[in-house]
């Protein structure tokens, strides 16, 4: 069964303050990019659409890990704490995801590896008729992240996870140890940037993001899904949960 035109898309989102500068610009871009493969003349397009913007910092409990997508603010709670919940995710409206990142907020620091075992554990469609995509944006190398042991700990679990879903990862980040290892997963592609700490503010992101369009427009035979994997690698069944927050260990 062929993939071509057919999508699932999820952005990870660093809402650390340092990516307030130029969170706007960021906004823009991503709409643009939707906008343009929506609109695109050759080629019809099926495409879902969601982000996970994530944000963490230290408190006298441990870490404090703030996951939003763009339906759910208590991303927690849906994925993992009430499972008799039934989230909603993902959009074809790209009028509505634009509004939902508008009221993505910024503060403390990032939490890029947890983030992604959230857009993992998304409700993707079956890989042998989708493209399954994560698109990672950050302005900060692994290496400045909270908990980076706690994350670092179940990185080659996660390439695992990344693998047998059959997830395409695409990174924008700082150059990391970290990121080049995760990238070094199948099918992901590693667009490196030259300065930290401003936001983003000095990427293409036009040309960045038309590129991951032309991989994702091809048409490619996929396996089925592979063997069932693990939910939670960061055991997010167990955490606690107030005000909307959540504290890992």
């Amino acid at each position: 069964m062929s993939t071509k035109g057919v999508a699932d898309v999820v952005f990870c989102i660093d809402a650390s303050e340092s990516m307030a500068p130029c969170l706007n610009a960021v906004r823009k871009h991503l709409t643009d990019f939707l906008a343009g493969l929506k609109s695109h003349t050759q080629q019809t397009w099926d495409l879902r659409v969601d982000f996970v913007a994530h944000r963490a910092g230290q408190s006298s409990g441990g870490i404090v890990f703030q996951m939003r997508s763009l339906y759910e603010k208590d991303l927690l709670g849906v994925q993992y704490l009430d499972r008799s919940r039934q989230g909603r995710f993902f959009t074809q409206d790209m009028a509505e995801f634009s509004r939902g990142l508008q009221q993505v907020e910024v503060g403390g620091d990032e939490a890029p590896l947890v983030a992604l075992d959230f857009c993992l554990d998304f409700p993707w469609r079956e890989a042998v008729s989708c493209h399954r995509v994560v698109i990672m944006l950050t302005d900060e190398p692994f290496e400045t992240s909270v908990g980076r042991e706690f994350q670092q700990a179940q990185l080659q679990k996660l390439i695992e996870k990344i693998h047998a879903l059959r997830v395409m990862l695409f990174l924008v980040a700082p150059d990391s140890a970290v990121f080049s290892q995760l990238a070094a997963a199948d099918r992901s592609e590693y667009e490196v940037v030259d300065v930290t700490g401003d936001g983003l503010a000095r990427v293409n992101f036009a040309q960045v993001l038309n590129n991951i369009g032309k991989s994702i427009s091809v048409s490619t035979q996929q396996a089925p899904r592979g063997p069932s994997v693990e939910r939670g690698l960061y055991e997010q069944a167990t955490w606690g949960r107030s005000d909307e927050r959540v504290t890992g260990r």
